[in-house]
C-alpha cells in the first residue's frame, strides 16, 4: 500500500513538475480569502482549496479531475441491478404463488423447482457479483489514492507557508511579562486574609 502511493506520489509531483505548477502565494493562504475553484466550493475545507488551485494552475490535473467527474460506473451497475431485481421480484413473486397452492405434494413439487432455479440462477450471476465487488473496490481505492494525492501535493504548500509566516516570539513573551504585572499588581493590592 505505502508502495503505491509513493508511486503515485512521484508520478504526479513528477508532472508537477513539468508543468511548473507552483503557487507562490496560495489565495487559499491569504488572510480572510475564501476561494471557489471547479466543482468545489470552500467550507473552510482548506486543503481542497489548495489542491483546486494547483488543478487550476496544473494541466495533468486538471485532466485528472475532468476524468474523475466523467468516469462512470452507475449506467453499467444498472444494468445489472435492474436485471438481478426482475429476477428477484419474479422469484418472490412466484413464490407467494407456490405457498398460495392447497395440494401439499404439488405445492412442495413447485417450491423445489422455484429453488433449484433460483439456485441455479445464483451460481450464474456469482461471476458478475464478484465483478460487481471488485468495482466497488476500485471506486473506494480511487477515492483513498485521490484523497492521498490531494494530501501529498498540498502538504509543502502548507510547510512553505507555515515556514515563511511563523509569528515571532515576542509580541507573545511581552503578553506574559504583562500579565506577570497585573498578576504582582493584584496580589499587592489584595488585603490579607
Amino acid at each position: 500500500m505505502l508502495k503505491k502511493i509513493l508511486i503515485l506520489s512521484i508520478l504526479v509531483l513528477t508532472a508537477c513538475e513539468r508543468n511548473e505548477t507552483k503557487i507562490e502565494n496560495p489565495k487559499a493562504l491569504q488572510d480572510g480569502v475564501t476561494i471557489k475553484i471547479g466543482r468545489y466550493r470552500s467550507n473552510n475545507d482548506l486543503s481542497e482549496e489548495l489542491y483546486q488551485e494547483l488543478v487550476s494552475k496544473n494541466i495533468e490535473l486538471k485532466k485528472l479531475e475532468n476524468e474523475l467527474e466523467d468516469f462512470n460506473t452507475r449506467d453499467t451497475l444498472n444494468i445489472f441491478y435492474n436485471h438481478n431485481g426482475k429476477s428477484e421480484d419474479y422469484y418472490n413473486s412466484a413464490n407467494s404463488y407456490a405457498n398460495s397452492i392447497k395440494d401439499s405434494i404439488l405445492k412442495n413439487k413447485i417450491i423445489n423447482l422455484l429453488n433449484k432455479s433460483k439456485e441455479k440462477y445464483n451460481k450464474e450471476a456469482t461471476e458478475l457479483n464478484q465483478l460487481i465487488k471488485t468495482i466497488y473496490q476500485k471506486e473506494r481505492d480511487i477515492s483513498d489514492y485521490h484523497s492521498a494525492l490531494k494530501i501529498v501535493l498540498t502538504i509543502p504548500l502548507i510547510e512553505k507557508y507555515q515556514n515563511e509566516n511563523l509569528p515571532e516570539k515576542s509580541p507573545f513573551e511581552k503578553i506574559i511579562l504583562n500579565q506577570n504585572l497585573l498578576l504582582e499588581k493584584i496580589k499587592n493590592n489584595t488585603p490579607k486574609y
